[in-house]
């Protein structure tokens, strides 16, 4: 009997890792990592308002999806777009992500969940809102490299402009 937890196999009871190539479980590493990479690119691209480095995350065919009516935005040019409307809406963004798990459904292919947290300034008045939520992604392997095919924002809260100053832009 064997026990998954984090994409792992143990036999239960004896502790050792269910039998598996040194290979097979190095790429699971290497893949685990790049996945994390994938989720830690997204705020940075998204904070610095990186265009190529936003989509270099993803598949030509990729999908994103802001759930609560903010939009749906497939293939390149609509990805492209979507950052255009996070510029509109904030003068500045930080984004945090935690709580990442991975899950391979074969080797080229990975689902992933994120807890994120974002301080979000908007324009003028320089009020921030702070904003909560979960990212739930779909990752996959083509031509040896990982690339979002899917991305669910799921947002829990956000909160009503708050007046706290922020430090200018360095």
């Amino acid at each position: 009997m064997y026990l998954a937890i984090g994409g792992l196999e143990w036999k239960v009871g004896e502790g050792k890792m269910a039998e598996r190539s040194l290979e097979d479980r190095l790429d699971e590493i290497e893949s685990r990592t790049a996945v994390a990479a994938l989720v830690a690119h997204y705020c940075e691209a998204v904070d610095h308002r990186n265009l190529e480095l936003f989509m270099g995350l993803w598949h030509a065919d990729g999908t994103l999806n802001i759930l609560g009516g903010r939009g749906v935005f497939h293939g390149t040019e609509e990805l492209r777009n979507s950052q255009a409307g996070v510029a509109k809406a904030w003068s500045r963004t930080w984004h945090w992500t935690t709580n990442l798990t991975v899950d391979f459904d074969g080797p080229d292919r990975a689902t992933g969940r994120s807890d994120v947290f974002a301080i979000c300034e908007g324009y003028g008045d320089g009020h921030i809102c702070l904003v909560g939520g979960t990212y739930h992604d779909v990752a996959e392997r083509r031509e040896g490299v990982w690339r979002f095919t899917e991305r669910v924002i799921a947002r829990y809260f956000v909160s009503s402009p708050q007046d706290i100053p922020l430090p200018p832009p360095s």
